[in-house]
Order: C-alpha cells, then structure tokens, then sequence
C-alpha cells in the first residue's frame, strides 16, 4: 500500500467537500411544463381574474434596489384589485416586489420570501382601487422556477 504525503490528504478532503456542494439542483421540464398547464387551467374559468403575470426565474441573490421593472400588466381603464395571488414551482422559495400604479401615485410592496411549497400566498394591498398597472419582479430564488401571480378583482359583484 502506498503512503500519500500529509498535505494531499487535507487538499483531496476540500475536493470530496466541494464535490458534494452542488449548485442548485436542475429543473425539471416535464414537472414544470405540467405545473404551468394546471396553474393556467386554475384560472380559466375565473371570473374575477383581472390578469396574470408569469415568468421563468434564476437562482441568485440580487440587490431589489436594482431590480428591473419586471413583468407588467396595463389594464385599458382603471381597476378596483380585491387581492393578488403569487405561487410559484418547485420546493424552493423567492422573495418579490409588487408595483402598483394609479392617478394616486405608486406603491411598491417588497414581499418575504415565500415558500413555493406553500403556494399560492394571498397578497393585500393598502390601495386597491383605481389602480392601472401592475408589475412583478422576483428576486432572491434558491434554485431554477417559475412564478406566477394571478390579479383577482372584487368579482361579479363586487364592482
């Protein structure tokens, strides 16, 4: 049997360590392609849907200073928003910014981060009436995703 120098076996252990850190594990396409499918069938036959915002996303961390301004709806006339509803694919989570626009003004909410898990996570607004856009940009996810956030209005009624 051969002898290794005692500075090879401390640098062969930090590769062994390093082996075993992966980066996050790979998506899933069927899996996700599935999740999309039955989300969209959620909502179609909704009547308070006023829209839907999606997107596919990156692990990272990033600064939501810095953010773009994400995936944007404008809707034709002003709307009154009873509630958002974010999910999102997998056993990860992320964290997220929702932008209101109204003749108000703007509202920027920076969300926690939400366990896909868990999902979908119900999401009030201090002002929901008369707004005219809404956008999303998520940040911070722990792996490959997708989110998806569903505009719900007050329904049929309620305006």
């Amino acid at each position: 049997m051969r002898h290794l120098p005692a500075l090879v076996l401390p640098a062969l252990a930090v590769v062994a360590l390093l082996a075993g850190c992966t980066s996050a594990p790979p998506i899933d396409e069927q899996a996700l392609a599935k999740w999309k499918t039955q989300q969209e069938a959620k909502t179609e036959t909704e009547d308070a849907v006023l829209g839907v915002l999606t997107a596919d996303t990156s692990p990272g961390d990033e600064d939501p200073a810095h953010l773009e301004p994400g995936v944007r709806v404008q809707f034709p006339d002003s709307r009154t928003i009873d509630h958002l509803e974010f999910s999102c694919y997998g056993n990860g989570q992320m964290r997220g910014i929702v932008r209101t626009v109204s003749a108000r003004g703007s509202q920027s909410i920076e969300l926690d981060p939400m366990s896909c898990t868990d999902s979908p996570h119900q999401i009030e607004l201090s002002s929901s009436k008369g707004v005219d856009s809404v956008a999303f940009n998520d940040f911070d996810s722990d792996r490959p995703s997708a989110w998806r956030l569903v505009i719900i209005g007050p329904g049929p009624s309620g305006e």
